[in-house]
């Protein structure tokens, strides 16, 4: 995740962002999990609808590294086992994937990212989090015309990141637990807007010895096989209006919908993941759907991409 901030905002100090660069590289290499051998990955976790009621659903893999790995989740009424092993990957699906689905996976093991050379770092203050001593970044971030002010805080023992407030978006991580040479977190709560979204219990440990075999057979009933690509393209934009302005001056509200660009360039099987005013969705989908690309390119041939996207509905 890129943290992007323009550089109108005021001059920062040069030793102040290189202190701040230097926490958030440490926080990525002690918390990565892209160098482990084979391990299993275990998770439980609620997501709090705005309603009161609490949905619970659980996650796992089990990984062998670069050759591949096998993850199965399970939410409501969606069941999925995905496989991927060599450049071959196979999916059962019994429903589309939810949102709070694509939510959870972005936040395993844990939420990272990275400052963009156009940020504003304004201070690096010393704190206590949870009995942890600590090192809290304060920075502003350009969101929808406007700064706002943000807080990243790392454990100044092992550096991992406690505390992420970013926008509307808040998460706490506690109970790091060791794994190889790196340490993750026990328990995740993550907050938007104040409010309890979701919280994650999880667990890593490292696997000895040869993984089964079968641990790489494809799902007994398999909804699609793909292969990963050896040379790609990346969608290109090529109509992609963004909603008309309204009459409520610069305010601008976001509405963040998740699709697939299918190979005729179109976005098929749009929903939206997030919106602070549902009565814009109807039309996000409406636009969205009028959007065209030059689709994925993938071992030469044109292919499906999963992917995100973003509507700025202004003066609304």
């Amino acid at each position: 995740m890129l943290i992007v901030v323009c550089s109108c905002l005021q001059a920062e100090d040069v030793k102040l962002r290189e202190q701040a660069v230097q926490l958030m590289e440490v926080a990525n290499a002690v918390s990565l999990p892209g160098a482990l051998p084979s391990f299993e990955h275990t998770v439980a976790f609620r997501v709090h609808e705005p309603d009161g009621t609490v949905k619970e659903g659980t996650f796992t893999r089990v990984s062998a590294g670069a050759a591949g790995h096998r993850d199965e989740v399970t939410f409501g009424d969606y069941h999925a086992v995905i496989v991927v092993s060599g450049d071959r990957i196979s999916q059962h699906h019994t429903t589309a994937v939810p949102p709070e689905v694509r939510e959870l996976r972005r936040q395993l093991p844990i939420h990272l990212g990275r400052f963009d050379q156009s940020d504003t770092i304004h201070a690096i203050q010393g704190e206590n989090i949870s009995g942890h001593p600590a090192k809290c970044v304060e920075f502003d971030t350009l969101t929808n015309g406007a700064p706002r002010s943000n807080e990243i805080c790392m454990d100044t023992e092992r550096g991992v990141v406690l505390r992420w407030r970013v926008g509307d978006e808040y998460i706490e991580n506690a109970d790091f637990f060791p794994i190889a040479n790196l340490y993750e977190p026990a328990h995740i709560r993550r907050y938007l807007r104040h409010q309890l979204q979701m919280e994650i219990d999880q667990q890593m440990k490292l696997i000895d010895g040869t993984l089964d075999a079968n641990v790489f057979t494809p799902p007994s009933s398999v909804w699609r096989t793909m292969y990963q690509c050896s040379t790609s393209r990346r969608p290109v934009a090529v109509f992609t209006p963004q909603p008309l302005p309204g009459k409520n001056g610069d305010k601008v509200v976001d509405v963040l919908v998740h699709g697939n660009i299918r190979p005729d360039g179109k976005v098929h099987d749009a929903v939206v993941d997030a919106s602070p005013d549902p009565k814009l969705n109807a039309e996000a989908l409406q636009l969205i759907s009028t959007w065209k690309f030059l689709p994925l390119i993938c071992n030469d041939e044109p292919a499906s991409l999963s992917t995100d996207f973003v509507l700025h509905f202004q003066g609304r």
